[in-house]
């Protein structure tokens, strides 16, 4: 297979609404397109908008994508048999940046999560094996995907749309307001690897260098983060851990005391 066209510089795509869409896409409601200056795109959005991946392009869709030298593996899966899992994101947890919150859930056998993200913050640059599924409650959001023919086309979707990204088919979401929404997959069960030239952009907005083979996801210079792990108050494991931690201390503690009044 030849690479050597990738990344080639031609005009911009055109914005469009969710039901002039001819990639898979679904939404509750039809929106218009959004100005050039509704976009709000900065400068290296503007580039990688401008791009054309022909040779990833004939991927999309296929399992073909997951062998492009722009696909690299993911930084979490929850599911063991991604041969590029490097580790798991716990549920319930709370992930929370710069950019917003993740809330991390687990209904059943169904992940669910819950973000929020802040004005003007890039989130995804990645591509999955199943089937992307998310719900607007509020906010406004740009999604880009890539084409068949190479392009990146940017839709537009706001509150109370409901959106699904077919499987391999590389998507950033660009956050034009505040924005609450939820995400899952189907088939159940959170895999991805990460699309190179849109992850790249994803991470300057957070101050994150590029990615090559490994993702470098988390390093940066003031950059805030953390990860919550949740537990149910209601959970005897954790009320024992707690109460043998608190006998340990206390243990110590009278030991210490003790030598100290001899």
């Amino acid at each position: 297979m030849n690479f050597d066209n990738w990344g080639s510089s031609k005009p911009p795509p055109q914005q469009s609404s969710p039901d002039d869409s001819d990639d898979g896409f679904q939404s509750k409601s039809k929106k218009t397109s959004q100005t050039s200056a509704a976009h709000e795109a900065s400068d290296n959005n503007d580039i990688i908008l401008n791009c054309i991946f022909q040779e990833d392009g004939r991927l999309v869709g296929t399992d073909a994508i997951f062998t492009s030298p722009n696909v690299i593996p993911h930084h979490s899966s929850d599911v063991d048999s991604n041969p590029h899992k490097r580790m798991g994101i716990p549920t319930p947890s709370i992930y929370t940046d710069d950019r917003g919150e993740i809330h991390n859930i687990k209904a059943n056998d169904k992940r669910i999560n819950i973000l929020y993200t802040k004005k003007g913050y890039l989130r995804s640059g990645d591509l999955h094996p199943n089937e992307q599924c998310d719900f607007i409650f509020s906010g406004k959001v740009n999604i880009w995907t890539l084409q068949s023919d190479g392009r990146t086309k940017v839709t537009y979707y706001g509150a109370h749309d409901f959106i699904k990204i077919p499987r391999g088919v590389p998507h950033v979401f660009e956050f034009v307001e505040d924005t609450v929404l939820a995400e899952w997959w189907e088939p159940p069960g959170f895999q991805a690897w990460f699309y190179k030239p849109y992850r790249d952009i994803v991470n300057k907005t957070m101050g994150v260098g590029n990615i090559s083979g490994e993702a470098n996801y988390g390093s940066g210079s003031g950059r805030k983060q953390g990860l919550e792990i949740l537990v149910n108050a209601g959970d005897m494991r954790w009320n024992t851990v707690k109460v043998v931690l608190g006998a340990a201390f206390v243990g110590c503690l009278g030991f210490a005391v003790g030598r100290r009044s001899r």
